[in-house]
This record gives C-alpha cells, structure tokens and sequence, in this order.
C-alpha cells in the first residue's frame, strides 16, 4: 500500500481506544435509556410503549406485536446488514459482562488477572448445544401455548411492562406462580421493599456478569451461554453486502488482533483463509481488533479485502489453535463426557430456578454449570490423590 494510505489507515489505529470510547458510551446510553423508561412509566405514569427487550421472542410465537417484537424485528434486520453490531454496541447485558469484567480487572483479583493478562477464554465443547437448550427452555411455555391452539394475534405496544419477568413485578420479589415470595409495596411505596427488589435484581447481574467471568474469563455469558445467539447467528453471512471487519491493508502477522479479541476469534487467520474477512459468527463487532491493530489494517465495510501481498506463511503452515478455529479453549480437567454432562445439569438447574422468574434461569443454570463441573474436577484429583 502506498504511504500516504498507510497513514490514513495509523491515523484510526492512533487512537488505541476511538472505538472503545464510543462503544462504552452506546452501552451507558442504552442502561440509562432502561433507567428513564422505567420513571417515566411508574413514577411519571407515561405508559407510550411497553418493554424493549428480547422478550419479543416468545411475544412473536404467541403472536403478540408489541414494543418487544419490534425491537426483536428491527436487530433480525440489523444483522443482515451489520452483523451482532446489536450484540457489542445496545445489548444491556453485554454492558453488564463488561463492566463486570472492568470491576474484576481493579480489583486485582489473582484468579482473574492470570486470566485476563493472556485473554484466556474458557468455554464448553457444546456451547451450542447450551445456548440451544438454554432458548428451548425459555421459550417451551410460548410454544405449548401456541401448540394448545391458544395463539392468540394482537398489536399493544404497551405490553408487556417494563417490569415484566424483573423482581418487583405484580409487587412480588419472585414470579407469581414462584412456590416461595415476598410481597413487596403492599402498604404503598417502602424503601425497604425497593431494596428487596432492587437487591434481587442485582444478584442476578452478578451471577451473569462477575461469578461467569471469574471463572471462565471475560464475556463468559456471551460466549458460552447466551440463548439468543442460536437466533442471530443464522442470519449471518447471508447478504454479500454485509459489513464485515475485513483487511484493507498487508497483514503483519502480529496477532494483537487475535490476541485482543473478547470472543476468542482468531481474526489474523479469518482474514488470511476467508478472503480478507471475519466470517466468524461469534464477531459482535466490539472492534478491539480494529483499536489492537498498530498497523490500520482492519476495517468493519462491505467492500471487497485488500489482497495480501506478502504471504503468511506461519498462517499456511501452522493449524489452527483448537479444532473448532477460534482461541477459546476447553476447561482443564473438564474431559468430554463431564463437560456434556455440566450443561445438561446446568439446564435442569436452570429450569429449575426459572420457577422464580425468567431471569433466574440464567442464575441456576450457571451456578449449576459452574458447581457441576468443580465437583467433577474435585472428584477426579481426589481419585487421583487416591490412585
């Protein structure tokens, strides 16, 4: 490439964190949207439009068209066009693993910086088949609905409430039909009784967030456990148009893009073995590769790559790092037996907990998976010990 295009192309890569900055605006932006949604519906009484979230999976399956649903419409579309930019720049809970991952990161926690310090990413062989097991259960109760021949068509934007399936909802810390509860509000608006809710709601971000990445690195519940990529990722790959980071410039081979990436793609071999782009349906498009990259040769466009003039051979010769193509690595000690069997307990534990309300699946199925596995290798280095 010619000089004065290679600086262009340092003049983004200059600013190590220009998309960062941007990204962590966008997430804070979407939590205090949440926020003002949530006062200007109970405490204002300004009930315009119901709860954005990705509930409008199963209001679509019963047939429901409300503030959800379009919500859930508009990210399809978004991806045929962007990719998961929906996943790395509005979703709330990627907010929440981030900040979890931050707030791991200050602390100094041991554990977590021998993690962090290498982007090691643990994951689970079967991720997939959690995350397909993971939307089956939650979205089982719509589908028996609908299969009773109860589907049932409406347009309310209204619906549901901003506190829908959130502790506090109906004035009940846990789900209506949860077999232990505790009223909440009952003699009008209680401090106390806001801090019930408000504590429960937090734990649940705590589990999802902290407890996941402590022990599996950061954006654990993204990688390993969000149901809702079973859903986005077909969508993927499908318009040729489809922004993808892709090379626009001579790769050097130095992997800080590999090695910078929080999903665990190996980005220098993407660009090297798919036509001069990340095809991996993993890529949220955080662009910690594009603000890793010294040398500007990434970019999120639809445009055709750059070829690559000088070849990598260490891209030719060298494997893949793992059979599945991507820097996650499976638990040591977790063998693939044990390592099936942890998410099935861990979606039983979950199913179980969703009892409480949907949000507390996701609590039970990683304390489930977390606990599962442990045990498992407390057993074998016991046997061992023994043997």
């Amino acid at each position: 490439m010619n000089k004065q295009n290679k600086t262009e192309h340092l003049g983004v890569a200059g600013n190590k964190n220009i998309h960062q900055d941007w990204r962590v605006a966008s997430l804070i932006l979407v939590h205090l949207y949440i926020i003002i949604h949530l006062l200007l519906w109970y405490v204002f009484d300004l009930q315009w439009w119901g709860k954005t979230a990705m509930m409008g999976i199963p209001s679509l399956l019963a047939g429901h068209i409300n503030a959800a649903a379009v919500m859930v419409v508009l990210i399809f579309g978004s991806i045929l066009f962007y990719g998961r930019g929906f996943c790395g720049w509005a979703c709330h809970m990627r907010g929440v693993v981030e900040l979890s991952d931050w707030l791991l990161r200050k602390l100094g926690i041991p554990k977590y910086k021998a993690l962090a310090k290498n982007n090691t990413l643990i994951n689970t062989r079967y991720r997939w088949l959690f995350r397909i097991g993971a939307i089956y259960i939650l979205t089982i109760g719509v589908i028996v609905y609908w299969v009773r021949n109860k589907y049932n068509f409406y347009i309310d934007m209204k619906s549901p409430v901003p506190m829908a399936d959130l502790p506090g909802y109906n004035n009940l810390l846990f789900n209506e039909q949860s077999p232990i509860n505790l009223a909440l509000h009952v003699n009008g608006f209680s401090y106390v009784d806001f801090m019930y809710g408000l504590s429960g709601f937090v734990f649940i971000w705590f589990v999802m967030g902290v407890v996941f990445n402590y022990f599996y690195g950061q954006g654990a519940f993204c990688r390993i456990l969000c149901p809702y990529a079973v859903l986005l990722t077909p969508l993927m790959n499908l318009n040729p148009l489809q922004k993808k980071i892709t090379r626009v410039a001579d790769c050097t081979g130095c992997r800080k893009c590999s090695n910078n990436c929080p999903q665990g793609i190996d980005v220098s071999r993407e660009i090297y073995h798919f036509n001069g782009k990340v095809i991996n349906r993993e890529c949220i498009k955080c662009y910690n590769c594009l603000d890793a990259c010294d040398d500007g040769v990434l970019e999120d466009t639809g445009k055709p790559a750059i070829p690559q003039v000088i070849p990598r051979k260490e891209y030719i010769k060298t494997p893949w790092l793992s059979e599945t193509k991507h820097l996650q690595i499976p638990e040591e000690k977790i063998g693939p037996v044990t390592d099936f069997f942890s998410f099935v307990f861990a979606l039983f534990a979950g199913s179980l907990f969703s009892i409480l309300g949907g949000f507390w699946f996701y609590v039970g199925a990683i304390f489930g998976f977390i606990g599962f596995r442990k045990a498992a290798s407390l057993f074998v280095a016991a046997s061992v010990e023994k043997g």
